[in-house]
């Protein structure tokens, strides 16, 4: 029986920590850690708040897909790898 849980994703507050970690290191790069779909909340609803990362990094190929589809044209950084050559030639495109 599922629980009757809820969260609220506030944008304005990932974009807020986002400026706050640059601000702390001006000179690093940020990645944003969105994996397993952003927790399970999508990563489409979370996209917009944190394009303004230097990369992210995402558990799988079909979420790299998905992130390049809603235009990102960073680096992805896959934290699961590859399990099949294939998978190689579409990181390749």
């Amino acid at each position: 029986m599922p629980r009757p849980i809820q969260a609220t994703i506030h944008l304005p507050a990932l974009q807020h920590n986002l400026a706050r970690c640059r601000a702390a290191a001006p000179d690093a790069r940020l990645w944003a850690v969105v994996k397993a779909n952003a927790y399970g909340h999508g990563i489409e609803r979370v996209y917009d708040a944190l394009r303004g990362a230097d990369g992210f990094a995402l558990l799988d190929l079909a979420e790299a897909q998905r992130l390049r589809q809603l235009g990102w044209r960073g680096p992805i950084l896959l934290l699961e790898g590859v399990f099949e050559p294939r998978d190689l030639e579409l990181c390749s495109r």
